[in-house]
């Protein structure tokens, strides 16, 4: 088979991907050592204002941080392109993002992208201060991004690899790419940690081609073996060097793991052998692939049962329903609710309620309804005007018990092998009492649930809150200074398209096609169909 690529089509915008590494980092924890993480901002305009750009992984317990995440940066020749690389703690709260003063910066540098690309290897190392003070060193490694539309597949095991501990070993693993300018090993990937074992079976892996090698199919590749302690330094097992065009022929399929320190023993062979067992170049699946190939799509909505909308038996009500006067809570579910039906799996919704008397008590989460589901947008309708005209409304409006509940839901019985995804549809009329709450169920959502929320604001509030959960302008950040890993949440006001419910549903649902491909590309989940 050939690997050639073609990596001549052209690029909108030249991107560059920054990756790091930090050492000797000043500790900010008492009883263990400081967790850091990178923040990159990029100051803009004439006022210097600072934009979120991206941020690498948390490391636990590390003062000489190795970051396997990298952050990618649009590169524009013609403006001086200022950069901040903010070394954070992130034990202690982080507000918002933007700030983070105090003593959960470790330490900062500032310096400009055309800086970095400019060097001969485009690699800079320099020191980080805070107030002043030397803090530790930065190492930051730039290399421009050929996009190629292709993600290299593969999947291993090994055999009889070194028992690290009394009887096995926690195995996990790996790859760098070595630097064309610097030279240098750059961590692209790390696996997971498969527990007591020595022959561990790892789940596929799909990488984006640029990712692994920019699409140098010659570039070498280092994959190393280690052995997971979760108290004090892991233990090396062995690696073994190859390349992409090696493997894609076929010609080599296991491989030797070599610990050096090893080698001179005379009864020494190896430290275990890993065999690819499946390794090939792919296109980057759509969403229709994961519909074809049998991924699940599951329908909740949630009906704000607050005493802000009025009594439903007001006609000034934002619940007043009669069937010459839909209210805007029943437009706003036959327009969405026509879209996304017909792509529930098994066609029924399940309904739910919040901020309302549920059994005596005001429930931020509970059953709408005398049955946990119902069938079609049809049943949704006929079920909320039985039961709107005798909910007993009552306060706050909290999101996040509602948020929690579909995110746990989400993750029901999920897998590669059994691919689900989840759209909460909430309707609301006004601004939330939860936001700090919420936005760390989001946050959460963003990196372990199939999920999309769908938010529908109904009435004349402002909804600012809601607007902030849009992480569409800056990523979503809680207040321990965790970052989304993906934007699943769109908002649309219902009075903006109250004349257009096509262009309501189309506004509100644009973007869930690439938030389902977000989850399945972080999990490396496949269509099930190309498995």
């Amino acid at each position: 088979m050939t690997t050639s690529i073609n990596l001549n089509k052209p690029i909108n915008k030249p991107k560059v991907e920054l990756r790091f590494k930090c050492s000797h980092l000043k500790n900010l924890d008492i009883c263990s050592k400081s967790d850091p993480l990178i923040m990159v901002f990029e100051k803009k305009g004439e006022h210097g204002e600072s934009v979120f750009i991206g941020q690498t992984e948390k490391i636990n317990n590390n003062l000489n941080p190795e970051f396997k995440k990298s952050v990618v940066i649009d590169y524009h020749f013609e403006n001086i392109q200022n950069l901040s690389f903010i070394v954070v703690d992130i034990d202690k709260e982080i507000k918002r993002v933007g700030d983070l003063e105090g003593n959960d910066i470790i330490g900062e540098y500032t310096t400009t992208l055309g800086n970095i690309i400019s060097k001969a290897n485009k690699k800079v190392i320099s020191e980080i201060k805070h107030k002043g003070k030397e803090t530790g060193v930065i190492e930051i490694i730039a290399e421009e991004i050929r996009e190629t539309g292709h993600n290299f597949l593969f999947k291993i095991n090994g055999t009889k690899l070194d028992k690290k501990d009394l009887f096995t070993s926690d195995p996990y693993f790996k790859i760098y790419k070595t630097s064309p300018t610097s030279g240098e090993n750059v961590l692209v990937y790390q696996s997971v940690v498969i527990k007591n074992t020595l022959n561990p079976n790892y789940e596929p892996v799909m990488m984006k081609l640029e990712e692994l090698n920019n699409g140098d199919m010659f570039r070498e590749l280092v994959f190393e073996f280690w052995d997971h302690d979760s108290v004090g330094s892991h233990d090396f097992i062995g690696l073994f060097t190859t390349n992409a065009d090696t493997l894609l022929k076929g010609t080599t399929r296991e491989f030797p793991l070599i610990n050096a320190k090893k080698v001179e023993k005379k009864s020494y062979k190896n430290s275990g052998v890993i065999t690819f067992t499946d390794c090939k170049l792919i296109g980057q699946p759509t969403f229709i692939d994961y519909l074809s190939g049998g991924c699940e799509i599951n329908l909740i909505i949630a009906i704000d049962c607050t005493a802000s909308n009025q009594s439903p038996s007001s006609s000034s009500s934002l619940h007043y329903h009669t069937p010459n006067h839909p209210s805007q809570y029943a437009k706003s579910i036959l327009s969405v609710g026509s879209v996304l039906a017909p792509y529930d799996s098994d066609g029924n919704i399940e309904l739910l309620g919040f901020g309302g008397i549920y059994k005596g008590n005001t429930s931020h989460c509970f059953q709408f309804g005398p049955k946990k589901e119902v069938r079609g947008v049809e049943g949704v309708l006929l079920t909320y005007g039985k039961v709107i005209p005798s909910m007993e409304l009552s306060y706050p409006t909290n999101f996040k018990d509602i948020i929690s509940y579909a995110s746990k839901k989400s993750l029901d019985g999920l897998s590669s092998k059994s691919q689900k995804y989840t759209i909460l549809l909430i309707l609301t009329d006004g601004e939330i009492s939860d936001m700090n709450e919420t936005v760390h169920e989001i946050v959460k959502a963003s990196k372990q649930s199939p999920l999309s929320i769908v938010i529908i604001g109904v009435g004349d509030a402002l909804f600012d809150n809601m607007n902030k959960l849009d992480g569409d302008d800056n990523g979503l950040i809680d207040s321990h200074g965790q970052v989304a890993s993906r934007d699943i949440v769109q908002f649309v006001p219902f009075n903006d398209f109250s004349s257009n419910p096509e262009a309501l549903a189309t506004e509100t649902l644009k973007e869930i096609p690439q938030q389902l491909l977000g989850f399945m590309n972080q999990n490396n989940y496949l269509p099930m169909s190309n498995k």
